[in-house]
């Protein structure tokens, strides 16, 4: 795919590294020069100078036949701009903005950039697991389908430690998704997996099952 970053700051290069690695043909616009010629240190020839709000830019980085466009600036502002001239000039497929001001995020939404990353709200999830004691954290609201990622922490002293998933009575609709077992990578478990104190479970759930589902996994 090609894949346009607005932004070249830390989080655009960090995103242009990773990309780039994974195989996908990627370019950064960065308005700073300065910082363009130390990205082109890093990152090479991926980088070119430009306003990524400005429809020229966008058409001079060849935005018509972009797959992605990612805008991570420090303003949202700017990042709603790019995005907004990415899918009604360039008719790029998808977008994703990067929203800096929590309060913000409604009106991404309201304005059509359904794709966003809250960052003080990855942040503050972020902190929360890390928080002893703590076994739950909403992790994404699937609006669209009314249901949510949940990761839940199985704490020792939870009744479902030694029983199978199959034996958890889930409410309809919910389902585990992945799971995390000591210092193992992250799976796709069968039914018959036994559940142990410390376990990381991903479930999705409807929001008013939350509850329920929270119950019957640390309870």
């Amino acid at each position: 795919m090609y894949i346009i970053i607005v932004g070249g700051g830390r989080v655009g290069a960090s995103l242009s590294e990773e990309l780039t690695e994974l195989g996908h043909e990627v370019l950064v616009i960065e308005k700073g020069g300065d910082r363009c010629d130390l990205l082109r240190e890093e990152l090479g020839s991926v980088v070119m100078v430009g306003d990524g709000c400005e429809a020229a830019t966008l058409a001079e980085a060849g935005a018509e036949r972009s797959d992605i466009l990612i805008a991570v600036t420090d303003g949202d502002e700017d990042n709603l701009v790019a995005c907004q001239v990415a899918q009604h000039r360039f008719h790029v497929g998808h977008v994703v903005a990067r929203i800096n001001i929590p309060r913000n995020e409604r009106l991404f939404r309201l304005l059509g950039i359904n794709c966003t990353v809250n960052v003080v709200k990855a942040l503050t999830n972020g902190v929360l697991q890390e928080i002893p004691g703590r076994s739950v954290t909403r992790l994404i609201p699937f609006k669209q389908d009314g249901l949510t990622l949940l990761g839940v922490r199985i704490p020792a002293s939870a009744q479902s430690v030694g029983q199978r998933i199959t034996d958890i009575d889930l409410p309809k609709g919910s389902a585990v998704s992945l799971i995390v077992q000591g210092d193992h990578l992250p799976h796709i478990p069968s039914q018959d997996v036994t559940l142990q104190a410390g376990d990381e479970v991903i479930i999705l759930a409807k929001p008013e099952d939350e509850p329920q589902v929270v119950a019957l996994l640390t309870g």
